[in-house]
């Protein structure tokens, strides 16, 4: 089956591992990528001439269906089929970016602490083999399975604990939780209440609203105060957004009554983060400002870089947080903690504590797991 070969990966290509690809998330995500990307390398500085997308799902039957589908898009975009039967090393080899939207999905009632001991076995295990697969010293590991808020010190920690090779090669600067959606969400509800209010948007605009944070209730911080938007919110409003933000998924898994998470809009906000990467790779840009949510100190315990020992102080102390950062190709150069500095005394005095206090035990739950976790051989 021609679809289900992989093609060789020269020197001129781009690979793109997807993770989970047969999944809610990864077979939107994979569309997206399979009919957009083409319109990077129109703009490549670079000699990469060729992007391929390797999709990994542990269904075989159906990765082989998405990936056959997939491949009759009239794109340049080359894909190919994994499952473990054929190994996993197959799908990440030589990959630059992995992309993983892989784990259980939430189901009503279900909170994101629920999904964590499945999700981090995953995790981890897909952590061990990227250790194992990839080229520690370039790969960009992009995390969008739940809880995010843990996962990502999984992954992080996991490999920096069983891996040695890792300890010097900065995989900690790219490992990054994709907390996008919470940024696309506050952006689409802060324009649906301007209308509603009366106030006509300018053509074609979305506003631009930080999110900071984690990625799971109270821990997402949405900085409506810094939005770029014009809006004349009173408190009930601004107190509605803020919910609707914060619990966004939990809207979109009821009205899905148990079939269902939040699958496309997460793809879309997971397509826009990898697309910046692959630029960035292609040579189309320098560096990326974008938020994710990353580690603030580095393997040797010191800031993961320029700005991180500024902003430890502001979150007291927590290890991870998502926050508008800079990227270059070998991760994380700088970190915007001025963002923190410009919150408003509602989002500093009211909000930023509760979400410190509940990431705390989300990273530590992480770091737990690992610690407890045999050490792999």
């Amino acid at each position: 089956m021609p679809h289900s070969v992989t093609p060789s990966i020269e020197q001129d290509s781009l690979k793109i591992a997807i993770l989970g690809a047969a999944g809610g998330i990864g077979q939107s995500l994979s569309l997206l990528l399979k009919a957009q990307l083409q319109y990077q390398l129109k703009e490549s500085n670079r000699s990469v001439t060729h992007i391929h997308l390797a999709l990994y799902d542990v269904n075989q039957e159906a990765i082989n269906g998405v990936t056959a589908d997939l491949s009759h898009i009239d794109t340049p975009i080359s894909v190919s089929s994994h499952s473990p039967a054929g190994g996993i090393e197959n799908c990440l080899h030589n990959a630059s970016i992995v992309v993983i939207p892989a784990g259980v999905p939430r189901k009503p009632g279900m909170t994101r602490d629920d999904l964590f001991n499945v999700n981090a076995g995953i995790i981890s295990q897909l952590g061990d083999s990227i250790a194992e697969c990839c080229d520690l010293s370039k790969v960009f590991v992009l995390v969008i399975s739940n809880p995010v808020n843990s996962l990502v010190p999984v992954m992080v920690s996991n490999i920096l604990k069983n891996h040695p090779q890792s300890r010097n090669s900065g995989i900690e600067r790219r490992i990054m939780g994709v907390t996008k959606l919470d940024i696309v969400r506050a952006s689409t509800f802060l324009r649906e209440i301007n209308i509603e209010s009366g106030l006509t948007p300018r053509v074609n605009s979305m506003p631009d609203v930080p999110v900071i944070g984690g990625h799971s209730g109270e821990t997402i911080i949405p900085l409506f105060s810094q939005s770029n938007f014009l809006s004349r919110l009173n408190e009930d409003q601004l107190k509605y957004l803020i919910h609707r933000v914060q619990y966004g998924g939990d809207e979109v898994v009821k009205a899905k009554n148990g079939k269902g998470s939040a699958t496309l809009s997460m793809a879309h906000a997971g397509y826009k983060c990898v697309v910046q990467f692959v630029s960035l790779l292609l040579g189309n840009i320098d560096q990326i400002h974008g938020t994710y949510y990353v580690p603030l100190k580095d393997a040797n315990n010191f800031p993961i870089a320029p700005g991180a020992d500024q902003l430890l102080p502001l979150v007291d102390g927590a290890g991870y947080f998502a926050i508008p950062l800079t990227i270059t190709t070998k991760g994380v150069s700088y970190v915007d903690y001025d963002t923190v500095n410009r919150m408003n005394d509602m989002e500093r005095n009211e909000m930023l504590p509760v979400c410190v206090s509940q990431l705390k035990k989300n990273i530590d739950k992480g770091l737990e797991f690992v610690a407890s976790r045999s050490v792999s051989t």
